[in-house]
């Protein structure tokens, strides 16, 4: 991650300003805080990868607090190329601070370059061919695909930096690392996956009892262990001697979690 931000700190003196994507699952905790330093003086612009994810009541509270702070959220379906048209169109309405020289000498204005910043496996090369409207950036479901930092056209004088994904060097509020783990951009061999489960299925419980009601018809009420244990036998996953395997019942439930398949669920209240 050092060499990730001393990489990023260079390109930022390329750029008139920076895009930084989170996941609208979790629009505090996949911010990491101390973009804000590295990027100070610095246009930025919010984008929101995964809202058709999230919970719509919750993830609307959360912008109408990011625009009375004076941020204007984007919202975008990344993989919808129609919906990146007027991000672009802002993009290309950014002032830089050379603006002004190049307007009295008469000379038309330069190009705008923005970097892409964000946690890992949040979007940012999805994002990027959609601006692009073609495959420009490699994708990969997994944190730290992304290793190169290509200048990429997305528009007529618009240019786009690629970096890779980086994190807090040390999340001191650990259950910011809980969700992120839970969202795929910390791996997950890091956090064990009994507790990490064991935490989401203890939020769904407390959050959205009904989401979990209609999608495994399993009592709430039993323990964890036992959850699992029944959606390993809904599922017939069995190990030798006719055991339910429910370590492997585990990593359904967290897989159905980030791709949607239990509801449109927020972790960050």
């Amino acid at each position: 991650m050092k060499k990730a931000r001393n990489k990023i700190e260079e390109k930022l003196k390329q750029c008139d300003g920076v895009i930084e994507i989170g996941d609208a699952r979790a629009p505090y905790s996949s911010f990491p805080d101390y973009l804000d330093k590295i990027t100070e003086g610095k246009t930025k612009v919010y984008v929101f990868s995964k809202a058709d994810l999230a919970d719509p009541v919750a993830f609307a509270k959360q912008k109408q607090m990011l625009l009375e702070k004076g941020i204007q959220p984007f919202c975008l379906d990344l993989r919808d190329k129609n919906q990146a048209k007027p991000l672009l169109q802002y993009l290309s309405t950014v002032k830089s601070s050379k603006d002004n020289r190049y307007i009295k000498l008469g000379f038309p204005l330069p190009a705008k370059h923005f970097i892409v910043l964000g946690i890992p496996n949040v979007g940012k090369s999805t994002f990027i061919n959609s601006l692009a409207g073609k495959k420009k950036a490699a994708v990969e479901n997994r944190p730290g695909k992304t290793r190169d930092e290509p200048l990429i056209k997305v528009a007529d004088k618009v240019y786009i930096f690629d970096a890779p994904g980086i994190l807090e060097p040390n999340y001191e509020d650990k259950e910011v690392a809980v969700k992120l783990a839970l969202l795929g951009s910390i791996r997950i061999d890091i956090l064990p996956t009994i507790p990490l489960t064991d935490y989401l299925l203890d939020l769904l419980r407390n959050k959205y009892p009904e989401l979990l009601k209609e999608k495994y018809h399993i009592d709430l009420s039993l323990s964890d262990e036992e959850f699992y244990t029944q959606i390993a036998i809904n599922r017939k996953m069995i190990i030798t001697g006719s055991k339910p395997d429910s370590d492997r019942a585990r990593m359904t439930f967290l897989t159905e979690f980030r791709n949607g398949l239990i509801g449109r669920i927020s972790l960050d209240d």
